[in-house]
């Protein structure tokens, strides 16, 4: 065990073991005293490492250069510390060398000695933590700048994307007038020849014209048919909207009213089950089914025509089915059927325009839900169609 001694037998030791450069400034600037590492620290940097007796405040007031304003704000700090203006002065201030960046803290307190004030000057080397904190700083600015650059480019992006939906929405509805404009002008001439031809035929039927004639006034009106059912779908397509009117719709009594105006077999068998209610636009639910059963009735094979619509929710929607035992589809042709002018078949009485289920592929998609079709167990086709549900639709009374 060491022998007790007084505190002041270490104080000189201790001194001068502290890494900080500290210097004991008297009241009138006046350094009475410095640790060897002010000394050291001194010397290397051209001077003569013996400061005792210089004044510090004057050498501070005095220093010029890129360091004379830390110098000045040192002793400033100094004077309002010796005048109990504040405890205590700091100053981080730079003190590079041509090969070495430093950092330095001056930190300033006063204390009393025999009766007189005295300022510590410690000069304390913080380099390792002011590097770090400046490529930290370094590394936010640098990261600021680049999300400042990617939220310019995403507002860019964004008014770019708005100026397209803005010219792709007036592209839209000018080709809507258009079509409709087109496909009403187109309906007038096609009645007019249509009418002409018929006129041709009932008058001049076995007179004039032979049976030649009779045949080529049958093409002509055959034609105008086809013109003007392919017009009419056109017009149809062009005026499915999303912003039509929605509300609670049943389907099953929906499609038992459009069965009642198609002209069925007489052996033939619709089923409708008990289908939830869908949140649709009822038009356009009468278009859809009009168009499906109209294909099936279209497309039936020789023997008894069936059909059958069923649903279930799914989730948020309701998942529709309709089944039928006709001609079918091969699998490759299921998703080319739903393309524009798509035929599967020739340009027979029954193999439509293709655009019935382009018109149904829209109908569906703008109510949010998709359409598909399968191969059928045992043959024929099955339309599958997904609607929302009614449940998941609160009690809105007017479409999205």
């Amino acid at each position: 065990m060491l022998p007790e001694s007084p505190p002041e037998r270490f104080a000189v030791a201790a001194f001068d073991a502290l890494l900080a450069h500290i210097a004991i400034v008297g009241a009138d600037g006046v350094i009475v005293a410095v640790n060897h590492a002010w000394t050291a620290f001194a010397r290397s940097n051209g001077g003569m490492g013996n400061d005792v007796g210089l004044n510090y405040l004057s050498i501070c007031d005095g220093a010029q250069g890129q360091d004379g304003q830390d110098a000045r704000a040192t002793a400033q700090g100094i004077r309002a510390v010796m005048a109990g203006e504040q405890q205590v002065f700091e100053l981080e201030y730079p003190c590079h060398t041509p090969t070495e960046q430093r950092y330095y803290v001056a930190r300033v307190t006063r204390f009393t000695q025999d009766g007189a004030h005295y300022a510590l000057v410690a000069h304390e080397n913080i380099t390792r933590r002011k590097l770090a904190e400046l490529e930290v700083t370094a590394l936010n600015a640098s990261l600021e700048r680049r999300v400042q650059e990617r939220t310019e480019a995403l507002e860019a992006s964004e008014a770019a994307l708005q100026r397209l939906n803005g010219e792709l929405m007036d592209r839209n509805e000018e080709l809507s007038q258009f079509v409709y404009v087109a496909s009403h002008d187109l309906q007038e001439p096609l009645r007019t020849l249509g009418a002409y031809a018929d006129i041709l035929r009932q008058r001049y039927r076995g007179k004039q014209l032979d049976e030649r004639a009779d045949v080529y006034l049958g093409h002509i009106t055959e034609q105008v048919g086809r013109a003007r059912r392919l017009v009419r779908d056109v017009l149809a397509l062009s005026t499915v909207s999303e912003e039509a009117p929605r509300e609670a719709t049943d389907l099953g009594a929906l499609c038992r009213e459009v069965q009642a105006e198609l002209s069925w077999p007489p052996d033939a068998e619709v089923q409708v089950a008990a289908v939830p209610p869908v949140w649709a636009n009822p038009p356009q639910m009468r278009q859809l089914l009009g168009n499906l059963l109209g294909n099936a009735l279209k497309f039936h094979a020789e023997s008894q025509l069936r059909v059958e619509l069923s649903g279930e929710p799914d989730d948020d929607l309701i998942h529709l089915t309709l089944r039928d035992n006709g001609i079918g589809i091969a699998p490759e042709y299921a998703d080319k059927v739903f393309g524009m002018f798509q035929r599967l078949h020739g340009r027979t009485p029954t193999g439509g325009n293709g655009i019935g289920l382009a018109v149904c592929r829209r109908i569906v998609e703008k109510h949010g839900g998709r359409i598909w079709i399968e191969a059928a167990p045992g043959g024929g086709t099955a339309v599958h169609f997904t609607l929302p549900n009614v449940q998941d639709t609160g009690t809105q009374a007017t479409g999205i």
